[in-house]
Order: structure tokens, then C-alpha cells, then sequence
């Protein structure tokens, strides 16, 4: 299965392509700046009131983890899924960092992970 890049983007008159990793990334950025339940498709689409009220829930990570995880099976992604959230240490106090790890479950990839910096 070839994945397209996410949001489309056209390159030469056509289509790009990506890898499933980047795809999937791209897939997860997105989700992280859409407020939960504002996409039809998929009532656990969008993690961005997770994002924040982050301060005042502590397993918001958490939260976040699991909607995203939900959205991939919806979508009928099952060969990755989100591992981690984990929120980084910064000198700034009004803007939150994180890292997201996924984690590819093909058996032929012996658990690949993948880590993206995300500011919701």
C-alpha cells in the first residue's frame, strides 16, 4: 500500500507520495491541532481540547494516546500505533512541547518506532 502525502500536495502535476511513517505523522499533526469530535468520520478525531487542558489533567498524555490510537483502528490503520506522549521540559511556560512515539506491529519490522516533537 503507497500512502499520499497528507494534506495533498501536488508535485510536477502530480500526487505526492510519501512513506506510511510520514503519512501517519502527518495524520497525527493534524489530529493534534483539530478540537476533539469536529470531524464526522471519526468522533475521537482531534486532540487539541486535550491539548489544552493539559495543565490542569495530568493524564492528558494519556487521553490523547488513546483517541489517537482509536482514530488509526477507525481508519483501518492497524500496522502502527501511538506508543507515547510525553510532555517536554521548556523554558517557556505558555507553550507546551511534547513528543509522540509510535510504534509500527508488522511482525516484519520487529517494532520500529518513530518519534515526532509536536506543539499542540
Amino acid at each position: 500500500m503507497s500512502f499520499i502525502s497528507f494534506p495533498l500536495r501536488f508535485q510536477n502535476g502530480f500526487l505526492r507520495r510519501t512513506s506510511e511513517v510520514e503519512a501517519i505523522l502527518a495524520l497525527l499533526r493534524l489530529m493534534a491541532t483539530t478540537p476533539g469530535g469536529s470531524w464526522r468520520g471519526s468522533q475521537s478525531f482531534g486532540v487539541r481540547d486535550v491539548f489544552e487542558k493539559a495543565r490542569m489533567q495530568p493524564d492528558a498524555p494519556k487521553t490523547a494516546m488513546e483517541r489517537m490510537n482509536s482514530v488509526l483502528v477507525d481508519l483501518g490503520i492497524t500496522g502502527y500505533r501511538v506508543e507515547s506522549i510525553v510532555k517536554e521540559a521548556s523554558s517557556n511556560r505558555d507553550i507546551d512541547h511534547y513528543v509522540v512515539t509510535i510504534v509500527s506491529t508488522a511482525a516484519s519490522e520487529s517494532s520500529r518506532t518513530y518519534s515526532m516533537a509536536l506543539t499542540p
